[in-house]
């Protein structure tokens, strides 16, 4: 009985709202339009209706392709937890637009009015209706444009009398008499678009005013006349980068056990196809930027990045899919794996650097985008504009990665491969429907000039201008300036970049409007300045390359904690992959310490407002993340010992009695360094280019960590092959036990003494910073 009352109750709960869902959403969309017809949108309702029943039409097709194939084939709890998911999803998705839907005030029934017309018209049966309706007093409603009742139905005249005659006229729409010879004609069998189509817009069309009212359309944010841009966009751009971050942050950390247990790849070879992976989509980030911002347009970018994802993280399910695509199980009584074939790996990594580069596209360009919503004038209603958006897209960033590395890794490791990846197909489905359903409203800027474009520029004319000669005197030479610039003299540091902009005859060098004739070889001061500003800065942006490399150690991690006692409590386990959210964690946690504790403790005790730079904050996280790779290697050294004693030497994935809260102290360290050099360095970056290099001010730190993630393979594959001469274990082995990592990592350690002793002279060789040189002066 309670079986059967438990089935019954939560089938009548979906029952209930589904049918919420299917009453509501049809007329709920139709508020949020105008009826008035107009140049702009003379078509919207007829538009609107097309897409619902698309729609509805694409939904059923689903339903009864991809999860009746998965209930068949995948079984029950596959076949019905998808379903939730979608839920899931739709609920959040009406929840984002909260604040830009119309919502009307509930009135009196509808319903209640059309049966009173039912009852007044039996009630007034005996009353005999004159030829000439000016004879007639009929009941009007305050403030109504119809005056007399229409001719047509007119035995429905009697209520007139004692009714609102515009619940009359409503009800000879409503209750299908008037338009039930359109409807009728519709039968159950047919499922043509147009017809449906058609009778959706008819009776809607034919309601009275009381039942659908004119509305106007949400105001636009940016307060431009083309009522494009604004807050009401940004929720699909977030929701677009949250659906992507999310799916390709669930990827990285089992990857390295798909590799290994599914590919029977060894440790070297998954870890460098995984950082070369990482790589790609980071190095991407300044490509697409220069494409985006040059030919395409960033809203185009974001949709192609978006279906590219989606293709390449399809094809990515693929192979947990089709047994084709991997090499056949190993064969466990002679330990036999067979390698994956040319073909395997070859589609195995072109699904990946399909999916990193989609993926580069959306994390390059989606801030940018947003932003661009945005008015950057500001006035009252939008002074903290930009600074909610930013809040918003590092809040949603963040929670991405959590949701990341608990809800998919731990789908991963108990569900299954198959679910594991293909729960993130289905997020990138929604981010690429959700980009695309905000392409009315978005502010879309045309490509121009590319600013890496002026930079070879720069580069160019220097060259072909090598010969002149530099006068000591700056008074002496003709500078090609930018109008309006305030920049009139090049500076003296790295003098050779000068002669870029030098006019050698204003009449061969200069168009009639001032600008050059060639470009390539007469640049203007602030090419050459901002040139400058970036080769200057490369010293200490190579420096935190090295922290780039700490972090991109993907798999040795995943494995340390495979073998350690995760346990808690007595049923829980904590997924090994899932270990990396703790230094994330650690990462929020300091920068809420820093900006509310730390900094305000300080200045109350010293007496004054207490700042570190970007610098010194750039400085002290390279000492934790030396520190951070120390407690690695300290913790690896004991774990090691203990499964040798314990008899593990030979069996990589034994767990030995020791606590994975071990492995905390490292992941805390490194997310505290993070924390201070990555946001150092962003600040560092922004605060020290000029205004016109924002763009590459925000892409720098990406490239340092494409460019850490090579260098970690280097790193490792030089290793490996170093320590395995003579038939020797590796140090990187895959077998853990065996291998040793403590000293792989005391390796590291050495490379980041020496290379914060080098930032410590790059710092000194620098100078001070624009707002150091400012303090400077006042303290003098």
């Amino acid at each position: 009985m309670f079986q059967l009352f438990f089935l019954c109750f939560s089938l009548g709960i979906v029952a209930i709202g589904t049918g919420a869902i299917k009453s509501s959403s049809l007329a709920f969309g139709s508020d949020q339009l105008k009826w008035e017809v107009n140049q702009g949108n003379a078509r919207s309702m007829e538009r609107y209706f097309s897409w619902y029943y698309a729609f509805y039409a694409l939904s059923t097709l689903v339903a009864l392709t991809c999860l009746v194939y998965i209930q068949v084939n995948k079984g029950w709890g596959l076949g019905f937890g998808a379903p939730v998911l979608l839920m899931l999803f739709s609920t959040v998705l009406i929840y984002l637009g909260t604040s830009f839907y119309v919502k009307l005030k509930p009135k009196s029934s509808l319903i209640t009015g059309l049966f009173q017309v039912i009852v007044a018209t039996y009630r007034n049966r005996c009353l005999r209706l004159s030829s000439q309706s000016a004879d007639i007093l009929y009941h009007q409603k305050r403030g109504s444009t119809v005056v007399l009742p229409s001719e047509k139905l007119s035995k429905a005249y009697g209520p007139c009398i004692r009714e609102e005659e515009e619940v009359v006229e409503e009800e000879k729409s409503w209750i299908g008499i008037h338009i039930r010879p359109y409807w009728i004609t519709i039968k159950p069998e047919f499922a043509p678009g147009s017809l449906t189509l058609g009778e959706m817009e008819n009776s809607v069309s034919e309601k009275g005013k009381i039942i659908e009212q004119p509305l106007l359309m949400v105001e636009n944010d940016s307060g431009e006349g083309t009522q494009k841009g604004g807050f009401r966009t940004l929720p699909f751009i977030l929701g677009n980068m949250f659906l992507v971050i999310t799916e390709t942050s669930a990827l990285m950390p089992n990857m390295i056990l798909y590799l290994m247990n599914e590919y029977h790849m060894d440790i070297i070879t998954g870890s460098n196809l995984i950082n070369t992976w990482s790589a790609v989509s980071n190095i991407t980030l300044v490509v697409v930027a220069f494409i985006a911002d040059s030919f395409v347009g960033r809203f185009q970018m974001i949709g192609l990045g978006s279906v590219v994802t989606l293709v390449g993280m399809f094809l990515f399910w693929l192979t947990t899919l089709i047994p084709q695509a991997r090499p056949p199980p190993c064969v466990i009584p002679d330990n036999i794996c067979r390698s994956a074939g040319m073909f395997q790996l070859f589609y195995l990594c072109f699904a990946l650097a399909i999916v990193a580069i989609g993926a580069g596209v959306i994390k390059s360009l989606s801030l940018a985008f947003g932003s661009d919503q945005l008015k950057r004038e500001v006035r009252q209603e939008n002074v903290r504009a930009l600074e909610r958006f930013f809040s918003w897209y590092y809040a949603l960033y963040a929670l991405s990665i959590v949701v990341a590395l608990t809800c998919l890794v731990y789908i991963q490791v108990n569900m299954g491969w198959a679910l594991g990846f293909g729960a993130p197909v289905l997020l990138v489905l929604f981010a690429t429907l959700l980009i695309y359903l905000g392409t009315p409203f978005y502010v879309k800027l045309k490509p121009k000039s590319s600013l890496i474009t002026g930079l070879f520029q720069v580069i160019a004319a220097s060259y072909r201008n090598r010969c002149l000669r530099l006068s000591s005197q700056s008074a002496d030479i003709l500078y090609h300036q930018k109008k309006g610039s305030t920049i009139v003299l090049p500076s003296e540091k790295l003098r050779f970049l000068n002669k870029a902009c030098i006019v050698r005859d204003p009449q061969l060098d200069l168009n009639p409007d001032g600008e050059a004739t060639d470009p390539w070889r007469l640049c203007t001061v602030d090419q050459v300045e901002e040139l400058k500003a970036l080769l200057k800065v490369v010293p200490i942006w190579l420096t935190g390359v090295v922290v780039a490399i700490n972090i991109s150690q993907p798999s040795f991690p995943v494995l340390q904690a495979n073998t350690m006692d995760r346990h808690i409590g007595s049923s829980f386990e904590v997924p090994a992959a899932s270990f990396g959210i703790f230094g994330f964690i650690s990462t929020v946690l300091w920068i809420v310490l820093y900006d509310c504790l730390i900094l305000p403790v300080a200045s109350k005790l010293t007496g004054k407002p207490v700042h570190f730079s970007p610098k010194e904050r750039m400085g002290f996280g390279l000492f934790l993340s030396l520190l951070s790779v120390l407690a690695v290697a300290v913790v690896e050294g004991v774990r090691r010992n203990i499964a040798i004693k314990e008899g593990h030497s030979d069996d990589p994935n034994g767990v030995i009695p020791m606590s994975a809260v071990w492995l905390l102290p490292q992941n805390c360290l490194l997310g505290f360094a993070e924390a201070m050099n990555a946001i150092g360095q962003n600040e560092f970056y922004i605060s020290e280019f000029p205004r016109s290099m924002s763009s590459i001010a925000s892409t720098l730190l990406a490239l340092g960590m494409g460019l850490g993630s090579l260098l970690a393979s280097f790193i490792m594959s030089t290793i490996d092959n170093l320590t395995k001469r003579g038939g020797a274990e590796s140090w990187v082995s895959s077998n853990v036990n065996k291998g040793h990592y403590d000293y792989y990592y005391l390796v590291l350690a050495g490379f980041n003494l020496v290379n914060m002793l080098c930032y410590i002279v790059c710092s000194k060789a620098y100078g001070p910073c624009k707002g150091e040189e400012e303090e400077i002066v006042e303290e003098k």
